[in-house]
């Protein structure tokens, strides 16, 4: 059964350009990039270029990225390592939309006397920039706002916000692991003083990211030990991975103008869903999105089980966030925009990505009209009865499994 990956926010398919680099790193650059031999100065020829492309794809310079594990280690980076140098009981400032790697490090530092503010999203998923100002207070010394929702493909105002700070001395750090190769990303431009990036969400390895540091900004570093990174992270840097990601980085950042494409297509379908599928509701549509990011609730079913049942149709999407997958309490983004419980846990995240075509959304909407037509009693039009009560049973003989 051909598979139609839908899930692309999760994790993206990996580039053959990016295997490529990564298994000619791990043949023939065996060595340090810390050490002085030709070995160890091939390899640290290696990572440099790799910075270098993903400077490029941010319009900043390469001395600025420090590589990561991922994005969450550079969100973590970012707010525990700003809290660190500064020394003492501030206040920090973050949306109620954020990922988790944001919004449990604010919890922890709370939890060591700093104060947090949480902004509350519009029922669209996007944060009011005034509001976000106004809780600037004479102690405020981080503000961290996502540039686009994991979630919902909301675009966060962090140019507004940025510019409202502007002179006040309080550092703002965006999470823009979302956004990359999906909308330009110039650091100067946007005014962040940090940003983070993952490169497994742009056809890069999993496994590696970055946090893009201002020249003027200094963080305390998490890890200790080595001079890697200039002092900022210590540890061999994983060359094979920073070689995928510098790839990785080069081709999203040639390929910005295909999309254009993904959101015709996004667009598409979210028409076609709401044409086909009665009582649909669509989330974060009213306001600006990434092109290829859509939420969507079908009112009276169990996201969970939609999906696993659409996974056995050969279909691959989420219920919202991929890093919540597995807990019982819904998404703590669809609740600040108001959804109930019930809503939040019949949503379906649909995230399309450079593979995505026509007919493979046509193909899902064949599946879920199936799916649905069981699940909701006849909720999709058309859908045929012998496909529904396969679909049905499926997810019965998962649910057991899931059980056992």
């Amino acid at each position: 059964m051909p598979n139609i990956y839908l899930d692309h926010n999760a994790t993206a398919p990996v580039r053959p350009e990016v295997r490529n680099a990564v298994a000619e790193a791990l043949s023939g650059e065996y060595g340090n990039p810390s050490s002085i031999h030709r070995p160890g100065h091939r390899a640290k020829i290696l990572l440099e270029s790799a910075r270098a492309s993903v400077a490029r794809l941010l319009g900043a310079r390469s001395h600025e990225i420090l590589f990561t594990s991922g994005g969450t280690e550079a969100n973590n980076l970012a707010l525990l390592g700003a809290a660190a140098k500064r020394g003492d009981r501030g206040h920090v400032i973050v949306s109620r939309v954020e990922h988790s790697s944001v919004l449990e490090p604010a919890r922890a530092l709370e939890r060591q006397g700093l104060r947090i503010s949480r902004i509350p999203p519009s029922p669209a998923g996007r944060v009011d920039p005034d509001q976000v100002l106004r809780a600037v207070t004479s102690d405020t010394f981080l503000v961290s706002l996502m540039h686009s929702s994991n979630e919902l493909g909301t675009l966060q105002p962090v140019e507004e916000v940025a510019c409202g700070l502007s002179g006040r001395g309080v550092l703002l750090h965006t999470d823009a692991v979302q956004s990359a190769g999906k909308v330009p990303l110039n650091v100067h431009r946007i005014g962040v003083d940090l940003l983070s990036l993952s490169a497994h969400k742009i056809g890069g390895p999993q496994g590696v990211g970055c946090l893009w540091i201002r020249d003027s900004v200094t963080l305390a570093p998490l890890l200790l030990g080595g001079a890697q990174e200039t002092y900022r992270r210590a540890g061999t840097e994983p060359l094979p991975l920073i070689a995928g990601f510098g790839v990785a980085a080069t081709l999203a950042d040639e390929e910005l103008p295909s999309a254009t494409a993904i959101r015709e297509l996004r667009d598409w379908l979210e028409e076609e869903m709401g044409r086909r599928f009665e009582n649909v509701r669509f989330h974060g549509r009213a306001a600006a999105r990434v092109p290829n990011t859509l939420s969507a609730a079908f009112p009276g079913t169990g996201g969970e089980e939609m999906v696993m049942a659409l996974d056995l149709e050969g279909v691959s999407v989420s219920t919202g966030s991929a890093c919540a997958a597995g807990t019982v309490r819904p998404s703590h983004v669809l609740e600040a925009i108001g959804c109930s419980r019930e809503e939040a846990r019949a949503t379906l995240r649909i995230s399309l990505g450079r593979g995505s075509s026509r007919a493979e959304l046509e193909g899902f909407m064949s599946a879920l009209a199936r799916v649905l037509d069981r699940s909701r009693g006849g909720f999709a039009r058309g859908a045929s009865e012998r496909d529904s009560r396969s679909a049905a049973q499926a997810v019965t003989v998962l649910g057991k499994s899931r059980r056992a």
